[in-house]
């Protein structure tokens, strides 16, 4: 599975020129939110829109050019099917409502599509055929809010490979897709309530080891998770933001449970207040290893505002990886929100966690995660 349970490498599209721009009122002067001296912060994982499952069926077997085929066209269908640019809509309508002055995203993915390489059948091409960060700061700008991004880690892994191209299914294109994770500020908020500083990323050392592909032996499958921090100022009080996404894909939860204990050493390891989100792949009732490290030095917000047990948070997939099934429920508590410091927790409640009511036609649900956001005093 690939949903949520170093040197940055930066992509250069016009989104990223434009982010650019934007990001000298970002990190030049004061700009976004604190309005009484609290902070809102949300974390959301996007989901990339499908978990490969067809093509990690495959794994352990020698399959034939024409099996790998069908796997990952049916992988790439489900992907279509999924719409982020509808999806994206939600969660930015989401976003407006709540108006977190930031927000931890994971599963940022940025598909590509282009002509097949013969010789290099999994190799990713060079043209864009989707942005997630570009769709989702259109979709903001479109209700009137104003983003940038303050924090990127371009390459959690790459995933490509050749298709049977919709619709005719009659020639073959190679697609991939690169999955991300981000920071988003707010840049609209009066001069001196709020500066954004010291965007730093960093992939960790603890990883699953290198998937051999047996189609392209020279070609094996690499997979790392990162995390992203920004340090804040809220008129005069000063924090960090962190956002991750820990490993998915040792059930043991033994490697994300080692990447918790490389964030507390890293990027948490600092003498401001700290704040730590993301889709943690691990909960009490859920590979707990990360969890319990984290709880360990920090504090889990949910918890210390008397909402109980951390809440379950994913995963909201029906068939074929389809977001589309609203009596979907959730069975992992992933995502989290920490913190240590004098950060008091004002209100934390999740969201696109229930359907739209009347129903959508058709029905989509803004992600496979529930998303979190949490309010937090400064002292």
């Amino acid at each position: 599975m690939l949903h949520g349970r170093g040197a940055t490498k930066h992509r250069w599209t016009p989104v990223s020129l434009l982010v650019l721009v934007v990001a000298g009122a970002l990190f030049g002067a004061s700009s976004a939110y604190a309005g009484n001296g609290s902070i809102t912060v949300m974390t959301q994982n996007l989901y990339q829109g499908t978990e490969f499952r067809h093509f990690a069926a495959l794994q352990g077997t020698t399959p034939t050019f024409e099996q790998a085929l069908a796997a990952t066209t049916a992988d790439y269908i489900t992907y279509l099917h999924t719409d982020f640019k509808a999806r994206a809509a939600q969660i930015a309508a989401t976003i407006a409502r709540e108006k977190p002055a930031l927000v931890g995203l994971q599963e940022v993915a940025t598909w590509h599509q282009g002509q097949v390489d013969f010789e290099h059948l999994f190799k990713l091409p060079e043209p864009v055929s989707e942005d997630f960060t570009a769709e989702l700061l259109e979709a903001l700008a479109a209700r009137g809010q104003h983003y940038a991004v303050a924090s990127s880690h371009d390459n959690n892994f790459t995933l490509a490979f050749p298709v049977l191209a919709p619709p005719t299914f009659s020639s073959l294109v190679s697609v991939g897709m690169v999955e991300s994770g981000e920071i988003l500020a707010r840049t609209d908020v009066p001069p001196g309530q709020f500066r954004v500083s010291n965007p730093q990323s960093g992939t960790y050392n603890a990883r699953i080891p290198t998937i051999p592909n047996p189609l392209s032996p020279s070609e094996p499958f690499v997979f790392t998770n990162s995390w992203q921090s920004v340090d804040v100022k809220v008129r005069s009080k000063s924090f960090r933001f962190v956002t991750t996404h820990l490993d998915a894909l040792d059930p043991s939860g033994t490697v994300s449970g080692f990447q918790a204990q490389e964030l507390l050493a890293g990027p948490a390891n600092t003498s401001l207040p700290v704040i730590v989100s993301g889709d943690m792949n691990s909960g009490p009732k859920t590979a707990p290893n990360a969890y319990n490290s984290l709880a360990g030095s920090l504090t889990d917000t949910w918890v210390s505002a008397g909402l109980g047990e951390p809440p379950l948070t994913c995963c909201h997939l029906a068939n074929e990886d389809l977001v589309n099934n609203p009596a979907d429920v959730y069975t992992e508590d992933l995502d989290h929100v920490f913190t240590r410091g004098p950060l008091k927790i004002e209100n934390e409640h999740l969201v696109g966690n229930t359907p739209a009511e009347p129903l959508p036609e058709p029905f989509l649900w803004p992600s496979d995660h529930a998303g979190m956001v949490a309010t937090l005093g400064t002292g």
